[in-house]
């Protein structure tokens, strides 16, 4: 009786404890939530103010190092980003080579970013060509992808262009603007703001969508706003979770041995612009981002080692989320009625795969190469015996033109030929040459010795070369590939 008295007294207190600390939470998430109502002004949040050149370099992922760098050429040269101020000179991708007289190459990643966040006039050298750049005050926000968990590819509709995933997400965005009522209050902990802060003002976190093709709330959902307080920094959270669908560009010219890129586009809804006076809101220019963490990077990297797209004929062969900007010259404004450029900067969360062409080479190519084999055997069939030819290469070319239709499902209608559209056209082709061979040597059997002997001599050369001419011609056909 001792043991059971003791085991519900702990559970008691355990209970106890949950409750107490419970109560404490939701005492602190109060408190907060009516300093920022009492305090705050509510104007759109950024995370920092600058007065700079306004360029920003391009990140990737150092798997040795695990660290997300400035992304740099083969000359260990940066690459852009995006240039706020002078996007037509500077564009996303360009290699930018000095800093006024220091060259890039030799200095580290902390360096250039200290450097370009210097408020001075700088003479950038991009691509070998020297531009004057001149400091101009801006906001920036720089929302975070904090998590990205791939639980599986569930569809890739080639026909019809659409990738199906299920997944989970995390975007973060620090907010220094609210630190402030942080202090000698929270502790680290997951608090939610009350409903009159949630309405009061704009939340940027929450302007992070996926360019998603249909958007079903019964099987995706996002999640509500969130603070986070953890190592003296307040951030503000949102998730995303179910199934999305994406519309793909496929590129076929290799099928059934082509590669193709899976992107997961994450674009924010807030443009950047240099333009004070048409951005929103007015009175600023501004840059946002969305910016992986090293999070997203390992969780591609964990879902390539493991995952169940070989079931669906795919295999994976790299991931990585790369920069993107959308620059649209002449996006007109219906509210202001102007036009100007409309820039946005997007993520791709991309997955390369490659097609497992087994399953074509055992159930096409090879058949396809066999009908055509019994086609071209008609050729050692003595020239005289007219329709034990012609029977034996029509029925040939019948059973040809049957496997058209087998893979016929796998890819859309397309405007140009495959390298599998190219080999049956070839096959075809080479398949009616003995039909069409025994058709016009008919005419000169058993008419005279010497034409027969010609006839048949003509017919030796045609299947010695003839066969040759098609293994090489299918052999450049799918040497791209190989």
């Amino acid at each position: 009786m001792k043991l059971y008295r003791n085991i519900l007294l702990i559970l008691f207190s355990f209970i106890l404890y949950l409750s107490n600390s419970y109560a404490e939470i939701l005492q602190q998430e109060d408190k907060f939530n009516n300093l920022i109502l009492q305090n705050h002004d509510f104007k759109y949040s950024y995370l920092e103010s600058r007065n700079d050149i306004g360029v920003f370099y391009d990140f990737f992922y150092d798997k040795k190092q695990n660290k997300i760098l400035i992304k740099r050429d083969k000359k260990n040269y940066p690459i852009v980003r995006f240039s706020l101020f002078n996007f037509k000179q500077i564009k996303h991708g360009d290699s930018v080579t000095k800093f006024n007289k220091l060259d890039l190459s030799k200095i580290d990643d902390k360096k250039i970013i200290e450097l370009h966040k210097l408020s001075a006039n700088v003479k950038l050298t991009v691509n070998n060509k020297e531009i004057n750049l001149i400091s101009k005050p801006y906001k920036l926000n720089d929302i975070k992808l904090a998590e990205f968990y791939l639980d599986y590819i569930n569809t890739i509709d080639t026909t019809k262009g659409i990738l199906e995933i299920s997944f989970y997400s995390l975007f973060k965005n620090h907010r220094p603007d609210l630190q402030k009522y942080t202090e000698v209050l929270l502790d680290d902990n997951i608090y939610y703001p009350s409903e009159d802060v949630l309405i009061s003002g704009w939340w940027p976190v929450t302007s992070i969508n996926y360019n998603e093709y249909k958007t079903d709330v019964d099987i995706s959902q996002s999640g509500d706003l969130e603070f986070y307080y953890g190592k003296g920094k307040l951030f503000t959270l949102k998730s995303d979770s179910g199934i999305a669908q994406f519309r793909q560009k496929f590129n076929f010219k290799n099928f059934p041995f082509d590669s193709q890129t899976l992107s997961i586009e994450i674009i924010p809804e807030q443009k950047s612009s240099p333009n004070a006076e048409i951005n929103w809101p007015k009175g600023n220019a501004s840059v946002t981002f969305v910016t992986p963490e090293k999070g997203p990077f390992l969780s591609l990297i964990n879902y390539q080692n493991k995952n169940m797209l070989k079931e669906i004929g795919w295999d994976i062969i790299s991931t990585d989320i790369k920069s993107n900007v959308v620059i649209e010259e002449n996006y007109y404004d219906p509210f202001l009625e102007e036009i100007y450029p409309y820039m946005q900067n997007s993520i791709n969360l991309s997955i390369e795969i490659k097609r497992n062409s087994a399953h074509y080479v055992f159930k096409i190519i090879i058949p396809v190469f066999l009908i055509l084999c019994v086609a071209w055997s008609v050729l050692w069939i003595p020239t005289p015996k007219l329709d034990a030819r012609l029977t034996t290469s029509i029925v040939a070319l019948l059973a040809l033109i049957a496997y058209n239709f087998v893979f016929e499902g796998d890819i859309p209608k397309l405007e140009y030929l495959t390298d599998l559209d190219k080999f049956i056209l070839l096959s075809y082709i080479f398949c009616c040459i003995p039909t069409f061979i025994s058709i016009g040597f008919s005419r000169f059997i058993l008419k005279t010795q010497k034409l027969q002997k010609k006839v048949t001599k003509i017919n030796s050369y045609i299947r010695r070369w003839g066969a040759l001419i098609y293994l090489l011609i299918t052999f450049q056909i799918f040497y791209s590939v190989n």
